[in-house]
């Protein structure tokens, strides 16, 4: 067993996680809708023969997941809520990371998964930008202009600007999985330095973002796919004769950017 891992002592579940796994579980299967007004403490303390801080401990295990809230006055109470998107994306990217570090997945897997999905928010987000999201794109795009920037921040910025196309294409479901494409890429950019020009890239994200602000799908498509290209040929010239489909992403233990944790 590793040095580093120290178990801990086992503890039976107590009342209160009990009390908030019947309730997550009635969410999970429809028996309890969000927006649904819960019993009153006193009433679910009779109910579960336990006492009120039992249920209080209970609601604030719920409220930590997001999975109730509150609310005062004549009409208050304790109500059933879904947890918002970015707590959702937070815990499924911990899930992402922990699988990236333990399974045989490859720089390959994740750039032929890159090439698909984010092709299809690019598309989406030409049709269904707002202005904000306009904004956002060019925001990291600007940011990123700076000549005094080291690389571990130009490739933070380069990372915002995919992020925020992900998000104008108003996909919940592409964004989630690109969340786990931008989980890899600290480690799979590692890939691309010795190569990397910021300034192409730069061109590359211009072009992006011109056909965005017209809402020309076809063009960002086109855009897109040129930068993909540029990527491979200069991860192919980093690389020299190693194949990415044989470079599990979990062997990378450098990132770029770096990540504190």
């Amino acid at each position: 067993m590793s040095q580093a891992f120290e178990p801990s002592p086992i503890q039976r579940e107590s009342a209160a996680q009990q009390i908030a796994g019947q309730i997550r579980a009635a969410m999970l299967a429809g028996d309890l809708e969000a927006g649904q007004r819960l019993p009153g403490e006193y009433e679910l303390a009779e109910r579960y023969g336990v006492s009120r801080p039992t249920v209080r401990e209970a609601m604030r295990l719920l409220a930590s997941d997001g999975l109730v809230r509150s609310a005062r006055g004549a009409t208050g109470g304790t109500f059933t809520a879904l947890p918002a998107p970015d707590a959702v994306a937070g815990s499924l990217g911990e899930t992402i990371e922990l699988w990236f570090r333990a399974g045989s997945t490859t720089a390959a897997e994740v750039e032929q998964a890159r090439s698909w999905i984010e092709r299809g928010c690019v598309r989406l987000a030409a049709e269904h930008r707002t202005e904000s999201d306009l904004e956002a794109i060019r925001a990291a795009v600007d940011g990123a202009r700076d000549p005094a920037l080291d690389i571990d921040r130009f490739l933070a910025l380069d990372i915002e600007f995919h992020v925020a196309i992900s998000r104008a294409a108003h996909n919940g479901v592409l964004e989630l999985a690109m969340t786990a494409i931008h989980l890899a890429r600290p480690r799979t950019n590692t890939l691309l330095l010795s190569q990397l020009k910021p300034e192409l890239i730069l061109d590359q994200h211009d072009a992006i973002v011109a056909a965005i602000a017209a809402r020309d799908p076809e063009g960002a498509d086109h855009a897109f796919q040129a930068h993909l290209e540029h990527l491979l040929t200069i991860r192919t010239e980093a690389l020299e004769r190693r194949d990415p489909s044989e470079i599990p992403v979990a062997s990378l233990h450098e990132e770029h950017p770096r990540r504190t944790r």
